[in-house]
């Protein structure tokens, strides 16, 4: 950039017309801001109830994690279980068997 010699005329001063034009577009500007900021806070609210409401549905999730655990342990035990009340079932009805056949 060469400096301002004495000899290149000086810039011309902005007239009344450019000024209101700079003003109006700063002024758009500011309205612009305005509507980015709005739309922030309110898209930083929705955010927040959507955190809330998913906390709410992980928590009802682990409990259901906790629930499902319960009933893995009590299918684990099922199968013994059945085994011990079949046999119990067969040794029950072969009694039966026998305490008729011996009458």
């Amino acid at each position: 950039m060469n400096a301002p010699t004495s000899s290149q005329p000086a810039a011309p001063a902005p007239t009344h017309a450019e000024i209101l034009a700079i003003h109006q577009r700063l002024d758009a500007g500011d309205r612009r801001m305005q509507r980015i900021e709005d739309s922030l806070a309110s898209n930083t609210a929705a955010t927040a109830r959507v955190e809330s409401n998913t906390a709410e549905l992980l928590d009802w999730f682990a409990s259901g994690k906790g629930a499902f655990k319960v009933l893995e342990g009590l299918g684990k035990l099922a199968k013994p279980l059945a085994s011990i009340v079949g046999l119990g079932v067969a040794v029950g009805g072969m009694w039966a068997t026998f305490k008729g056949f011996f009458k």
